[in-house]
């Protein structure tokens, strides 16, 4: 008796062992994913071999772009969808700075005058922008991902727990959000200083969280993982120290991280480290080659990983739960709402929002829409979200003041080579502001130094509730109409007037106007130096100029597609003259005309036409008001002066093909061209020759402004080598 009893008191305790085995639940996984800016595109690949493998991430937090990374996967994004989003993405467009398609045709003839991607504001003394890129793109990014958690009341309700590592810069402090708008907290920990704004929340001045945890292990842990594993995607430090003044200062604050992250690490219990050698913190487009480096990383720590690796039915279970918690359908927005939105724009946001409500949320064309209401320029980014009310659910557009302005101030450098060896340097600056008058109103006060210079001001208001406004402008110019023979400068003719206009104009449309006025003007015309047989005069003029003006070219340096047009009117009643003289501006009568157009070919390949033509009928004007060639892509083999007249007609068609790009945040693409030239200048039928020129050359899309170096050649032998700093088309 005693052994069968012996026998089965074994047998109930191995049971009893058995089911309280199966009760026990496994090790819970967390991963800690690391910052790196685009290196942190690996992580894609370190997840996609944990899912081939059947290793479960069941808690997840990250930092900078593995904030974002992982923030997507906390949402139930697979590996495939990540890199889908990834690959998927503009990164061209994610990094410009430039809004310019969306802008109106103000704020258009801004960027044209100053086309430096720098933008100054004065609300707080002069200071610069408060980054490199507004963010806009990103916060789009972002809200897409987000969007169907936003009745999320913690990121522990995720597919996957989360949390995201930033750092508030008044408390100095690291902190660890688990809650609130997820948009916002992944927005947060990738808004590195100087590159992206800071995120204000919850009171706090939140930046990239990299520099005190940079690899949240620790963060992971406290979240509850008896396992935790980190996915290092920095680069290790070099040796070699850079003593520069930047280097220094970024060797710095590569020490800061790499003690923090060292800090880190001590709460994880494997440590992936992605090998990312030869690839740069803005490698955005070499997405598919770090994928393929995270995944070499885990697999290279197969024998460790595999011990977390669970069977075919606990792994399809695990991805049922998660499939489960996942949230992928938007309810149509049933009301708009505003935040932040100045009264005289919140006509505008609603008049394009409002179609949006009570459909499906088509996101790319919301994108588009609201993207074109951050070219009005008042604001740092606008965004949106849906909101949950008693009243159903809503759509919020949240506008971000940019806190350093209005008003503006916008510079501009211009350097230009008028013949072989003569420049013309000028520096201009521009002071913009808003509402001086009335909601819309705005006021410029232009100054320039150098060549030609000027001070002068325009202040605009529109006619509330119309599309008609009034525009006053007065100042002072001063300019010098150089005479060229053989590629030298035998004569100047100087120019001093101080105006007086007023005009009257409709807004056509976002990217069109018309406008027209009189002018009153003092001028002194006066030989500066040699003799070019011109009168020296002095008195009152008065003009009339009905001008139109139609922009929808979406670059100031090199559009990818678009057309803009200008068309100017003018007739001149009175003007300082010398009796008898053969030239006069008095009774003068002109027309000028100037389009181009752009259309791209592919990602790298785009054709362009510029034509343009001028005539003052059959008056007679000082060289003060004929037209001059020489300028890029208008017969440009000649020096700006050998070839003016009272009429003119030109006809370029040209090619550019990219052959580069500048790093992201510092400037743009950078074009190789080739265009062909045919037009004239003349004072008579008689002297109309036809000329014919071929320019070559390459145009750059820098911090500061478009260059552009190249030559131009004539058939009949011209020639002359061109360089220019500042505004490249006309």
């Amino acid at each position: 008796m005693r052994r069968p009893a012996a026998a089965a008191l074994v047998t109930l305790m191995l049971a009893a062992a058995g089911v309280a085995s199966a009760q026990t639940p496994r090790p819970t996984i967390g991963v800690a994913f690391g910052g790196g800016s685009a290196r942190g595109i690996a992580h894609i690949g370190v997840i996609q071999w944990f899912e081939e493998h059947h290793v479960p991430i069941d808690l997840a937090a990250g930092t900078s772009m593995g904030g974002l990374v992982g923030g997507a996967f906390a949402t139930g994004m697979s590996a495939a969808e990540l890199r889908a989003l990834i690959t998927g993405t503009d990164w061209d467009l994610m990094f410009g700075s430039s809004s310019f398609e969306f802008k109106n045709i103000r704020r258009k003839e801004d960027a044209r005058s100053y086309p430096s991607r720098l933008e100054f504001g004065l609300k707080r003394g002069i200071v610069p922008p408060t980054s490199l890129n507004n963010g806009q793109q990103v916060d789009f990014l972002l809200a897409r991902i987000a969007a169907p958690y936003y009745g999320l009341a913690r990121f522990d309700d995720l597919p996957t727990p989360f949390r995201v590592v930033a750092v508030d810069l008044r408390a100095g402090e690291r902190v660890v959000i688990h809650d609130g708008l997820l948009a916002t907290a992944l927005r947060a920990t990738m808004s590195l200083p100087g590159v992206f704004p800071p995120v204000e929340r919850d009171g706090r001045v939140l930046v990239d969280g990299g520099a005190l945890d940079n690899i949240p292990a620790d963060v992971v842990r406290d979240m509850g993982a008896r396992t935790v594993i980190a996915v290092n995607v920095g680069q290790a430090p070099d040796d070699v120290v850079d003593y520069s003044m930047f280097g220094l200062m970024g060797r710095t604050v590569d020490a800061m991280m790499q003690s923090s992250t060292r800090a880190a690490l001590k709460f994880a219990d494997l440590t992936i480290a992605v090998d990312v050698e030869g690839f740069g913190s803005l490698d955005w487009r070499r997405a598919d080659d770090l994928i393929a480096r995270g995944y070499a990383a885990a697999e290279g720590r197969r024998d460790e990983l595999l011990k977390y690796r669970v069977g075919d039915d606990e792994w399809r279970a695990w991805l049922t739960a998660r499939e489960t918690r996942r949230l992928t359908q938007l309810p149509p927005p049933a009301f708009l709402t505003t935040a932040g939105v100045q009264p005289h724009d919140a006509a505008a946001v609603r008049r394009v929002v409002e179609p949006h409500l009570n459909e499906s949320l088509d996101i790319p064309a919301l994108e588009r829409d609201l993207t074109s209401l951050s070219g009005l320029d008042r604001y740092e980014a606008i965004g949106w979200r849906l909101v949950q009310e008693g009243r159903g659910t809503g759509l919020e557009i949240r506008a971000q003041p940019k806190v350093y302005a209005p008003p503006f101030l916008m510079l501009g450098l211009s350097i230009e080579n008028t013949t072989s060896e003569n420049f013309r340097v000028q520096l201009a600056a521009r002071y913009l502001t808003f509402d001086v008058l009335g909601s819309g109103s705005e006021l410029r006060v232009d100054g320039a130094l150098g060549a030609d210079p000027n001070l002068g001001a325009s202040l605009y208001r529109p006619i509330v509730g119309t599309r008609v406004f009034a525009r006053a402008i007065g100042g002072g110019t001063m300019r010098t109409f150089n005479f060229v023979s053989g590629d030298t400068i035998v004569a100047e003719y100087r120019e001093r007037r101080l105006s007086a206009q007023g005009d009257l104009g409709v807004n056509l449309s976002r990217d069109s106007e018309v406008a027209g006025g009189i002018q009153v003007s003092r001028v002194i015309d006066e030989v500066r130096a040699g003799d070019p047989k011109l009168p020296e005069l002095s008195g009152g003029e008065v003009r009339a100029q009905l001008r139109w003006a139609f922009d929808t070219q979406d670059s100031a340096v090199v559009p990818s597609r678009g057309t803009r047009a200008v068309a100017t009117l003018s007739q001149t009643f009175d003007s300082p003259s010398v009796p008898d003289a053969e030239r006069t501006n008095r009774d003068l009568t002109q027309a000028e005309f100037n389009v181009s157009t752009f259309r791209s070919f592919g990602s790298r390949y785009r054709a362009f036409a510029v034509a343009a033509a001028g005539t003052s009928f059959d008056d007679t004007p000082l060289p003060t008001r004929q037209f001059t060639l020489g300028y890029p892509y208008l017969l440009d083999a000649y020096s700006v002066g050998e070839r003016r007249g009272d009429h003119y007609a030109v006809l370029t068609l040209g090619g550019l093909r990219r052959i580069g790009r500048l790093p992201d945040f510092l400037g743009g693409p950078m074009f190789a061209g080739l265009w062909m030239e045919n037009g004239t200048a003349f004072n008579s039928d008689q002297n109309a020759d036809l000329k014919t020129q071929f320019g070559f050359g390459i145009t750059l899309d820098t911090l500061v402004g478009p260059i552009l170096v190249g030559a131009s050649v004539g058939v009949d032998g011209e020639w002359r080598t061109l360089f220019g700093i500042g505004r490249v088309f006309r």
